[in-house]
């Protein structure tokens, strides 16, 4: 990851979120962790576990901590991300989640 130059010539690394998948890190920019927080809360009337990570990432992005999801949280974040339309780091996201899963089953 380079660093971000701001408008007067200082380097600044970009903020990052990271997620504790079932014992696995995986580490997000703040610009996916929120674009990722914003689809789940659209969807947060309709389950409870999308408010919980939505609610989990904007916990991430406001502490700058780790933070711990659950399995169910992990797998609606997988399904999320099947609907398309987010940038390659997320499918390689996806990957990791979906890789997790399987690691914790066996």
């Amino acid at each position: 990851m380079r660093p971000i130059v701001t408008p007067i010539g200082q380097a600044c690394w970009p903020l990052l979120v990271k997620l504790d998948v079932i014992g696995k890190l995986v580490t997000l920019s703040e610009r996916e962790a929120g674009e990722l927080r914003d689809v789940a809360a659209a969807d947060a009337g309709r389950s409870t576990t999308r408010r919980d990570l939505s609610l989990l990432l904007e916990r991430g992005l406001r502490t700058k901590t780790t933070v711990a999801l659950s399995r169910a949280e992990a797998r609606d974040l997988a399904e999320l991300l099947t609907r398309g339309g987010f940038g390659s780091n997320l499918a390689l996201l996806r990957e990791a989640l979906l890789s997790a899963l399987e690691d914790s089953q066996q």
